[in-house]
């Protein structure tokens, strides 16, 4: 309860700061300047998984166990091994990204974009941020790993745009300046934070790990990383499909849709953050009957909450984005579309943390894979044709495959029902 409390006010806080950003952005920047923005913004969210390659949740699920067996000297090894693990893959996906992007600025016959600087830093930063944010879950602080990752750094972003427009005209360039600038400045901070709450316990103690453990994290980090990869670019790819096939506008149509949206979704965001390590430890220590309630406590309030501000937009969305978001009435349809995406997330439980925490990670890379294949199919047929409510479509349709598919694995894996529909199961039991 702790955990959800701490979680649920971070989340409340950072949708705050998120919607105040997009209204500002939006009223300063107009659909078109926004969609640029907001595309930066993908891109970065979209490849960050790639560097941190699963090392966050890695990190997440060790610390875990390491806590659990009172083992400080290996506490003191994922500490030491995993940032310089996240600065390799970093470097070389950068490699990769960066002549890449420019070959495709040129090839549009845009030249060299000098956005592609700033994507190419806050990728990096955002990385190391993500392996933060798990190391401190790992580490029994939840809420502080979240203010790192999503508290400070759109704070420092909309506190540096508002004290630069002093000097500039508001622009994209400069909202993606700042957006980066926050990333910057956030991640030592995180880093610090990390290393001190290990050296309570672990001093003298940062041996190195073996060569072979080295491999098995490696290996693991390798499946988590994909999987995330693909849960992230679900909720990207209809941003960058968008921004590729269509205008800038319909970009920033579809995520003020997608940032209305996400208030369907922050019961079950709210709840998955301190439930992660809790699961990990059940699972170790073979209780599964209460790994079983809790993880179905999650799927029964964040039902009910999603539903509830579902039926919430129907009434009242449609005036709502016209009072905050003047010259966005037309994402309407698309919030609601993608409403319905979240609580189909909602309807089957939180099964991607559960295979994940129990070390089922292949599971989970299977049905994800799955749903983002039909996401993109759906968004390169629809968009071309009905824009940005074409790309909340395909979103949809991805979510309701991969949830289905996953809830599937874990009754399989498991033997029981982590989804809404373990109430009929349960009352089918108690009437026998």
């Amino acid at each position: 309860m702790r955990g959800v409390l701490g979680s649920g006010g971070v989340w409340v806080l950072r949708l705050g700061v998120t919607l105040g950003t997009a209204f500002l952005f939006g009223h300063l920047l107009g659909p078109a300047g926004y969609g640029d923005y907001a595309t930066v913004v993908a891109h970065v969210t979209l490849f960050a998984p790639m560097c941190s390659l699963g090392y966050d949740m890695l990190a997440t699920r060790e610390f875990v166990a390491a806590r659990a067996a009172g083992d400080v000297a290996q506490e003191a090894a994922l500490a030491h091994t995993l940032p310089r693990a996240v600065w390799r893959t970093t470097g070389l996906m950068l490699l990769l990204f960066v002549p890449v992007s420019l070959a495709y600025q040129a090839f549009r016959g845009q030249g060299l974009a000098s956005t592609i600087l700033f994507e190419a830093v806050g990728i990096a930063m955002t990385a190391h941020l993500r392996l933060v944010q798990g190391s401190l879950r790992g580490l029994g602080r939840v809420s502080q790993g979240q203010v790192f990752q999503l508290i400070l750094p759109p704070v420092l972003n909309l506190g540096l745009f508002l004290v630069l427009l002093v000097m500039f005209r508001p622009s994209a360039t400069l909202g993606i300046a700042t957006f980066v600038a926050g990333l910057v400045l956030v991640w030592p901070l995180g880093a610090l934070a990390v290393r001190r709450r290990v050296a309570r316990g672990a001093t003298g103690q940062a041996a190195l790990p073996s060569r072979q453990t080295r491999r098995a994290w490696a290996h693991a980090a390798m499946v988590l990383g994909v999987g995330q990869l693909m849960f992230v670019a679900n909720e990207q790819v209809p941003l960058v499909v968008t921004a590729a096939l269509s205008s800038n506008a319909e970009v920033g149509l579809l995520d003020i849709a997608r940032r209305f949206a996400l208030f369907a979704a922050i019961a079950l965001n709210v709840i998955q953050l301190p439930l992660g390590p809790i699961l990990a430890e059940m699972y170790r220590k073979g209780d599964m009957e209460g790994f079983r309630r809790a993880a179905l406590r999650t799927t029964y309030v964040a039902c009910a909450l999603s539903i509830s501000v579902t039926l919430a937009y129907c009434v009242a969305g449609h005036w709502l984005l016209g009072l905050l978001v003047p010259g966005f009435d037309e994402a309407y349809r698309a919030m609601l579309i993608m409403c319905l995406g979240y609580v189909i997330n909602t309807m089957t439980g939180p099964v991607p943390m559960v295979l994940t925490m129990t070390g089922h990670e292949r599971d989970a890379l299977r049905g994800v894979v799955v749903g983002l294949g039909i996401n993109l199919v759906t968004c390169l047929a629809l968009v071309p044709l009905v824009g940005h409510v074409g790309a909340a479509i395909g979103a949809v349709l991805g979510q309701f495959a991969w949830n289905s598919l996953l809830a599937f694995m874990v009754r399989r894996r498991f033997g029981m029902a982590l989804d809404i529909f373990a109430v009929f199961e349960r009352r089918k039991t108690v009437s026998d």
